[in-house]
């Protein structure tokens, strides 16, 4: 068995600084920028001249050289390779891409730990290009390929039933209450900060100037998405011990986000989880709420309804593709509050399908564990 660097056994290509002056939203062929990767989803067009060896089809290997560093299948419409995204191509004979693939994944997480950044970490082509691989050979590639696709396969369909499950609590809500929008049972409107007390975290990279310290973990906007926590990676702070006393999150805690893409902007999730002394960063927000008036599980549901979502969206402050609240703003969000013994009895059928989904997470992390060993694998017979 022997280790090969990947630039020796493919070729890796830059996309090209498309002029920006040619960017539509409506016009043109698709323009892949490094946002759109996870979703294999474009929201950009690009209506100027290109050369055909920047066109992307389904199936290629694509790299985000900003944030995090990850390997794609491009899943999307044919696109043009924009900067800052590459490709692996041109892989030889002996290779298998798929190989590739999956075994580079380890080494761009590691690469990506290693990386100094002041805002946002970037990887360049060469970095990709000097990456080592064990290659056995091509039969025994091919056969780990088979084996981790089939493990691939177990957690995309558990995600898919997780999803499936998470649909049906929005719904239930909107046949027991109706559209907040309409309101049609006449309920009282409150202003969020009638029925709940709002802080923002804490800021990374502070001076403390001497005072004593403590590390606490730390949520951010990624591990807050919309329903649901991602806490497959908690980071620490350094932070003052009072800041600790003041954020640590408690159950029925609510956190959402302030910012983000326009279909993720103000996401929000329900915090029963054990962390002891876990607090949160600064683009997020804690919402903890009055129990006499609100009950968390009512709470963030009415977040995922489209009222709410039409709130923020008019609300936020806009950049081309972002959006973002404030904390005046999110105060101001009109809560349509129906009587407590009304919210109990959602609470009692959340509680009961959110089990359903307790159980598909754990699920879900056994099979990305096998995932993971078969990986460890793979670089131990290197």
């Amino acid at each position: 068995m022997f280790s090969v660097k990947l630039g020796d056994i493919l070729d890796v290509q830059s996309g090209y600084a498309f002029k920006t002056e040619f960017f539509s939203n409506t016009a043109g062929i698709p323009l892949i920028r490094i946002r759109d990767l996870p979703n294999a989803r474009t929201e950009t067009n690009y209506r100027g001249e290109f050369r055909e060896d920047f066109i992307v089809y389904q199936g290629d290997y694509l790299i985000g050289m900003d944030g995090n560093f990850r390997c794609y299948r491009w899943q999307g419409p044919k696109a043009l390779l924009n900067q800052r995204v590459c490709r692996l191509r041109n892989f030889q004979p002996n290779v298998e891409p798929e190989f590739i693939y999956y075994g580079v994944q380890k080494k761009l997480h590691e690469i990506e730990d290693n990386t100094s950044f002041a805002t946002v970490k970037h990887i360049s082509a060469r970095q990709i290009q000097n990456i080592k691989m064990p290659l056995p050979p091509i039969e025994e590639q091919s056969r780990i390929v088979e084996v981790l696709s089939r493990a691939e396969g177990i957690i995309r369909l558990r995600r898919e039933a997780h999803k499936k499950a998470a649909e049906i609590i929005p719904a239930l809500f909107l046949d027991m209450f109706g559209d907040p929008a309409r309101n049609p049972r006449g309920w009282p409107i409150f202003h969020l900060s009638d029925i709940a007390e709002i802080v923002s975290g804490v800021t990374k990279g502070r001076k403390f100037s001497g005072r004593r310290t403590t590390t606490a973990p730390y949520l951010r906007v990624a591990n807050v998405q919309a329903g649901f926590f991602d806490l497959s990676e908690i980071k620490e702070i350094e932070v003052l011990p009072s800041d600790v006393k003041r954020l640590a999150l408690q159950h029925g805690d609510i956190l959402l986000t302030e910012g983000g893409d326009y279909d993720k902007l103000g996401r929000g999730a329900l915090w029963n989880y054990d962390i002891p002394n876990c607090i949160h960063q600064n683009h997020i927000f804690r919402v903890r709420l009055k129990r006499s008036l609100a009950l968390p599980e009512f709470f963030v549901t009415y977040l995922q309804t489209l009222h709410a979502r039409n709130y923020f969206l008019q609300s936020a402050k806009r950049t081309t593709n972002l959006a973002s609240i404030n904390m005046t703003q999110l105060r101001g969000l009109p809560v349509v509050l129906p009587p407590l013994d009304a919210q109990s009895e959602f609470q009692k059928q959340f509680e009961r399908l959110n089990s359903v989904r307790t159980q598909q997470d754990a699920a879900i992390k056994k099979a990305q564990d096998l995932f993971g060993a078969l990986l460890a694998h793979l670089w131990a017979i290197g």
